[in-house]
C-alpha cells in the first residue's frame, strides 16, 4: 500500500472498531515505554501563555500540567488555544468532538477538557493503536470524570466515517484532522467527511504550514484547496512563524519545516462550503483502504 494506513495495522482484528483501555497502563510509571513509543524533541506546548485568558482554559491547562507523564506534543500552544476557542464558540451546535491523528494526545487533552463544562463527546481516531491507548491513559489522568464520554477508534477517517458517522444520523460532530499529513491521504480523509457531511459541522486541520522531504507530500494545505478550492472561507488557526523563525529550517529528524506567513491550521466551516471533490460517481467505498489478505 502507498498510503499512511499500515498492513500491519489493518490485519489487527481491531481495526474498525472500538477499543477498550490497556489494563497494563493504569499503573505504569512511563505509559510510552510499555507502548514502545519513542519520544523525539520533547516538545510541551506552552499553555501558560494563554493564562487568564479564559476560565476553562485555564483549568483545562492546570489538569494537563498536572499529569507528570513523558510526551511530546504535535502542535503549538497557539493552535491549541485557537482550537479550544473554536469549540467553545459553537459548542452548542455540537454534540461531539472527533481527534483524528491523536499522536501522543495534545489536541486530545485540550479537547477533553471541554467535554464536561460544554456536555459534549469526544472520539479518538487513529491508525495506530498504541497512540491511542497512550492518549485515552493520559486523559484519565487528566480528567477522570469526563472517561465515560470518551471512545477510541482504531482506524483512518474514511473508516470511522463509514462505521460510526454513517451509523449515527443525530451526530453534530467537529473533527480535528491532525492525522495523515500526505496530500493524498488528506484528500481521502476530507472527500469521507462529503458522505456525512449532514453530521460535520465543521473541520479543522492543522499542517497547512507544513513541508518536507518529496516521499512525505507534505501538502495539507494544497489537498484543502483541491476539496474546497483556493477561495475557500476558513478562520486561521495557530501559530503563524516569521522568515527567521528557527522551525523554518529543515528539522533534525525528518527534515520537515513550516512556511512563514502561513497559518498553522485552518478551520473550514461545512454550511455552505463548496466541494470541489469527490468525482459524483463515487462512493465513500472508493475512499476506504484496501484490505490486505492475511499474512501467511
Amino acid at each position: 500500500m502507498t498510503d499512511y494506513v499500515s498492513t500491519v495495522a489493518m490485519q489487527k482484528d481491531t481495526w474498525g472498531t472500538f477499543l477498550d483501555p490497556d489494563p497494563r497502563l493504569a499503573g505504569a510509571e512511563n505509559p510510552h515505554e510499555a507502548l514502545e513509543i519513542p519520544i523525539q524533541g520533547g516538545h510541551h506546548a506552552d499553555l501558560d501563555a494563554f493564562a487568564g485568558k479564559n476560565a476553562i482554559f485555564d483549568r483545562t491547562a492546570a489538569r494537563i500540567q498536572s499529569v507528570g507523564l513523558a510526551y511530546e506534543d504535535q502542535c503549538s500552544a497557539y493552535h491549541y488555544f485557537d482550537l479550544f476557542g473554536r469549540v467553545e464558540r459553537c459548542h452548542g451546535d455540537l454534540s461531539r468532538l472527533v481527534d483524528v491523528g491523536v499522536f501522543m494526545g495534545g489536541s486530545a487533552a485540550v479537547l477533553a477538557g471541554c467535554v464536561e463544562p460544554m456536555g459534549l463527546e469526544l472520539d479518538l481516531v487513529d491508525v495506530n493503536d498504541a497512540y491511542l491507548q497512550f492518549t485515552y491513559e493520559r486523559l484519565r489522568r487528566a480528567f477522570p470524570r469526563a472517561m465515560t464520554r470518551v471512545r477510541m477508534f482504531h482506524g483512518d477517517l474514511p473508516t470511522y466515517a463509514a462505521v460510526v458517522l454513517g451509523s449515527e444520523p443525530r451526530t453534530r460532530a467537529l473533527v480535528h484532522h491532525d492525522g495523515a499529513h500526505n496530500f493524498d491521504q488528506v484528500i481521502k480523509d476530507l472527500s469521507a467527511l462529503f458522505f456525512v457531511r449532514d453530521r460535520v459541522h465543521g473541520l479543522a486541520i492543522q499542517g497547512t504550514h507544513l513541508r518536507g522531504d518529496i516521499g512525505y507530500l507534505n501538502f495539507v494545505d494544497a489537498a484543502v484547496y483541491a476539496m474546497f478550492g483556493v477561495g475557500v472561507k476558513y478562520e486561521p488557526l495557530g501559530a503563524n512563524f516569521p522568515v527567521d523563525a528557527p522551525v523554518t529550517v529543515p528539522n533534525e529528524w525528518d527534515g520537515n519545516y513550516f512556511l512563514a506567513g502561513q497559518p498553522e491550521g485552518m478551520y473550514v466551516p461545512f454550511d455552505g462550503v463548496e466541494w470541489r471533490y469527490p468525482h459524483p460517481t463515487m462512493e465513500l467505498d472508493d475512499f476506504l483502504p484496501v484490505q490486505a489478505p492475511p499474512a501467511g
